[in-house]
């Protein structure tokens, strides 16, 4: 078992209000399942950081990428 990463994201919601989620993951697939849970796409990610540094959104590209096959 690896050391877990945590993680903050913002997103905007369908009517434009920015809604967070904090929390703490394991393995790629659990971030794919946050990302799903919570609709969020790069179209509507605001913030991302992963253990207290901000990343660009197209940093997590090849992320989203899994999501849509």
């Amino acid at each position: 078992m690896g050391y877990s990463f945590w993680i903050r994201l913002d997103s905007k919601n369908d009517v434009g209000r920015v809604m967070g989620f904090t929390g703490s993951i394991l393995y790629e697939e659990y971030f794919l399942d946050i990302l799903e849970q919570y609709e969020i796409t790069e179209l509507n990610l605001v913030t991302v950081e992963i253990n207290g540094k901000t990343y660009p959104s197209s940093k997590l590209d090849s992320i989203f990428a899994k999501l849509e096959n």
